[in-house]
């Protein structure tokens, strides 16, 4: 089974070259680097290759971009603050030839001191928005019914759970999916875009798979740049999302009330944002 890599890199060469250090450490994929960033490039390993865009294009066009000039089966998404295990291939490979079935699937993702992060999600609802995945109410009470509920990768199931939606902080999708969807939606700049891709392959009879024993090290935030922007990219994909999948209602009433809800989400995280180090 042939793999192919795809990398977003944005002001985070440095990221870029150990993730990709990584995936030749795990095997022989097909490595695509697509550039967002105006500095100029260092030199990638051999073999690797390098698209460059003239602005920052945003993930979902970067990544498309990346697959139109892949040719791997299985086409992994994965970000540059990513770093994959020496098996991360072969189990990769193992699970997607024993289930045909899979069209998505994600592995277990951990922080830089071995946390678990929340990687695999049900679908997006009011719930899910109150309990994201570093809320407090989320860190106060991880093993509750609930999270486990909203997040089926803190039950730390031993074998491959069918799930709604997996991160694209790591990614892996059959190639025959991706064409069959045309790729990421474009319209979502950054964030959002990996639920979009998950929801529609659901829609199309594929399945969404988390997978507990292929393991990633993602150094959270270590290349998505200013937090202020972040923020409000993260909000506004989030009512793009609701707008392309949630309920309407009459007159537009549920759209106001999600909007409403966002924004005042966004202020609360933005006002986190301006308060002074050491409070």
């Amino acid at each position: 089974m042939r793999f192919s890599a795809v990398i977003v890199n944005y002001a985070s060469w440095p990221h870029t070259l150990r993730c990709v250090e990584s995936l030749l450490g795990a095997g022989d994929p097909e490595i695509v680097v697509v550039d967002n960033d105006r500095e100029e490039p260092p030199e990638l390993p051999e073999g690797v290759r390098l698209l460059r865009n003239p602005e920052n294009l945003g993930f979902a066009r970067a990544c498309n971009r990346g697959l139109r000039t892949s040719s791997g089966e299985i086409v992994v998404f994965v970000n540059p603050d990513v770093i994959v295990e020496r098996d991360f291939f072969e189990r990769l490979g193992e699970f997607f030839c024993g289930a045909p079935q899979a069209g998505v699937a994600g592995p277990r993702i951990v922080d830089g001191t071995g946390a678990l992060q929340l990687s695999a999600r049900r679908e997006v609802n009011l719930a899910s928005g109150l309990l994201g995945r570093t809320s407090l109410l989320t860190r106060a009470f991880p093993k509750s019914r609930l999270v486990r509920r909203m997040f089926p990768a803190a039950g730390e199931p031993g074998a491959p759970v069918a799930v709604d939606w997996v991160s694209g902080a790591c990614l892996a999708a059959r190639r025959e999916v991706l064409e069959e969807l045309g790729g990421f939606d474009e319209r979502f700049f950054m964030y959002f875009e990996d639920a979009d891709l998950c929801r529609r392959a659901r829609q199309a009879g594929w399945k969404v798979f988390y997978l507990p024993r292929v393991q990633v090290v993602h150094h959270t935030g270590a290349s998505s740049g200013d937090r202020t922007r972040a923020i409000l990219r993260l909000h506004k994909s989030a009512f793009l999302y609701h707008r392309k999948h949630g309920p309407h209602g009459p007159f537009g009433i549920y759209d106001l009330l999600v909007l409403l809800g966002l924004c005042a989400r966004a202020g609360v995280r933005l006002a986190g944002t301006l308060r002074p180090q050491g409070e």
